[in-house]
C-alpha cells in the first residue's frame, strides 16, 4: 500500500505553546482514518528547529480527507495559530503555511500537497 509522509510544524508565541499545540495536533491526527504512524518531536535533519513543535505523519495515500478534517478541527480551536506543512520531510520540496481555515480549505491544501 503506497504511503505518504508529512511533517507539520506548529508555530507558537513561545516554545511551550508550540509544543502543547503540536501534542494536541498529534493526538487528533493519530485518530484519523488511514494514518499509520504519528510521532512528535523528531527532526534529525534540522538542529536549529524546535523539535517539540513538530508532528510527523505516515499515512496511506487515501488519508487526505481525514488529515484535512483533523487539521481543520485543530485549527478551529486555535485561531491565529500557523502550521507549516511539508510533504516528505526528507526532500523539503513542498511547503505550505496555513492558519484558521475551514475544513474545505484544509482539504484543498492537503490535496495540493499530495499531488505534487
Amino acid at each position: 500500500m503506497p504511503t505518504e509522509r508529512y511533517r507539520f510544524e506548529v508555530e507558537g508565541v513561545d516554545r511551550a505553546t508550540a509544543g502543547r499545540g503540536a501534542k494536541a495536533l498529534a493526538d487528533i491526527l493519530v485518530e484519523a482514518e488511514g494514518v499509520l504512524e504519528v510521532t512528535q518531536g523528531k527532526a534529525a535533519d534540522n538542529d536549529s528547529m524546535d523539535i517539540g513543535s513538530l508532528v510527523s505523519i505516515i499515512a496511506t495515500s487515501g488519508a487526505t480527507l481525514a488529515l484535512a478534517q483533523g487539521l481543520a478541527a485543530w485549527l478551529r480551536a486555535r485561531r491565529g495559530t500557523i502550521v507549516k506543512i511539508e510533504r516528505d520531510a526528507n526532500s523539503e520540496s513542498l511547503k505550505a503555511a496555513v492558519s484558521g481555515i475551514d475544513p474545505e480549505a484544509a482539504l484543498r491544501v492537503i490535496e495540493m500537497i499530495s499531488k505534487l
